[in-house]
C-alpha cells in the first residue's frame, strides 16, 4: 500500500497592509466642519465678552455711585462739572471716597478701554476732557459747546450744574431714583488710525455725524442719583418725549428747553 505523499500546507500571501491616512476629500470635510463650528461659536464668544464688559462697566458705575453719594451726603450738594478756579472736574471731587483717579484706566468702562478709548485732559483754547463716563451737568438743555438754535435759551440749569455756583443742592433733585447722573459717554472716532473718544458731559442731542454705536449693544449704562445702575436703551435715552424728565433735576420734561427736532438723535 502506497503511503500518500502529503503536500506542505498552503499559505496564503496577503498584500502588505497600507498605512491609514486621510484622503483629500476627508480633510476638506474636517476643515469645513471646523469652520462651521467656529462660525457658530464666535458670535457666542463675542456676546459673552460684551456681557462681561457691560457687567464690569455697571460694577464700576456702582463704585462711582457710592463715592458720589458719600460726597453729596457730606457736602449737601452735587459736584459741579468743572471748577475753573482749581481746574478740577466732577470726578476729581470724588477722590476722598473713590479708589482711583479718573485718568487711571481701571476707573473706566472696560469696553471703552478695549476699543482704544483715549483718556486725557487737553489744554486747548478751552479745556477738553476725553473720558468713558460723562456727567449730567446741563440736563436736557444743550451744553456749552453746542450752537445756539434761533429762539433757544442756553443752559436753563436743569442738570446737576456745570460751575460750582450752579451745582444742584441735594433737595433740588426731586426724584433721585429717576435722575441721570453719570453714564457711558457717546463715543466718536478720534482719528482714522487711533481709538475712540468720549466727552465729559452728557448730551442728548447731535454732536457729530460720525458717532459710533453704543459700547453696550443697544444702549448706555447709566448711574442714577439714588445709586442704582441700569442699561437705558438708545431709543429711549436720546428720545426726549420718553426720557426728558430723567435729565432734569426737578423731574419735569421742560419741553420749552428742548432743541429743535432736527438736532434730535432719535426722531421717534
Amino acid at each position: 500500500m502506497r503511503t500518500p505523499v502529503l503536500s506542505p500546507p498552503h499559505r496564503s500571501i496577503s498584500p502588505p497592509a497600507r498605512a491609514s491616512a486621510f484622503t483629500l476629500l476627508e480633510l476638506l470635510v474636517v476643515i469645513a466642519i471646523i469652520g462651521i463650528l467656529a462660525a457658530l461659536l464666535l458670535p457666542a464668544l463675542s456676546r459673552a465678552k460684551a456681557q462681561a464688559q457691560s457687567a464690569g462697566c455697571k460694577h464700576q458705575l456702582r463704585q462711582i455711585g457710592l463715592a458720589f453719594n458719600m460726597y453729596v451726603s457730606d457736602s449737601r450738594r452735587y459736584p459741579p462739572g468743572i471748577d475753573d478756579s482749581t481746574d478740577q472736574v466732577w470726578a476729581e471731587r470724588l477722590y476722598p471716597e473713590a479708589p482711583f483717579s479718573w485718568t487711571n484706566s481701571s476707573w473706566h468702562c472696560p469696553a471703552y478701554i478695549a476699543n482704544k478709548g483715549i483718556v486725557k485732559g487737553l489744554r486747548l483754547p478751552k479745556r477738553l476732557f476725553l473720558t468713558s463716563y460723562s456727567y449730567n451737568a446741563f440736563g436736557i438743555a444743550l451744553g456749552n459747546n453746542a450752537p445756539d438754535p434761533p429762539g433757544y435759551s442756553r443752559n436753563p440749569r436743569l442738570g446737576l450744574g456745570w460751575r460750582p455756583k450752579f451745582a444742584a443742592s441735594e433737595p433740588q433733585v426731586l426724584a433721585p431714583s429717576e435722575m441721570f447722573t453719570v453714564g457711558d459717554s457717546r463715543v466718536f472716532p478720534a482719528t482714522p488710525d487711533s481709538g475712540i473718544v468720549g466727552f465729559l458731559t452728557m448730551d442728548a442731542y447731535h454732536m457729530f455725524h460720525d458717532e459710533k454705536a453704543p459700547l453696550h449693544g443697544q444702549g448706555y449704562n447709566v448711574l442714577f442719583a439714588d445709586g442704582h445702575v441700569a442699561l437705558v436703551k438708545r431709543r429711549d435715552y436720546l428720545f426726549l418725549p420718553r426720557t426728558a424728565r430723567n435729565w432734569n433735576r426737578d423731574n419735569q420734561p421742560h419741553s420749552e428747553a428742548w432743541a429743535p427736532t432736527n438736532l434730535w438723535v432719535v426722531q421717534q
